[in-house]
């Protein structure tokens, strides 16, 4: 199995936007929790790390196979 080199600054970041703009959503629209003007941080947490998990699993099966691979992992073998 191979496993590629991913770029964890890219990844971070990545993650920290989608996280901002579901607190953004959550505060303004209530999004995801039951009035507005609240934000659910255990769930903002929670959503950071399933996309930081998620988009490792991807990298991993698109180094695998033949998927192209995301601009953010590197295959081993390159």
């Amino acid at each position: 199995m191979k496993v590629p080199k991913l770029d964890v600054r890219y990844l971070v970041k990545s993650a920290g936007v989608v996280v901002l703009v579901i607190a953004l959503l959550q505060y303004f629209g209530g999004i995801l929790v039951e009035t507005p003007g609240q934000i659910d941080f255990t769930g903002l947490a929670t959503i950071g790390m399933m996309f930081l998990i998620f988009s490792a699993m991807i990298g991993i099966i698109s180094a695998n196979t033949s998927l192209p691979t995301p601009d953010w992992a590197v295959r081993s073998d390159q």
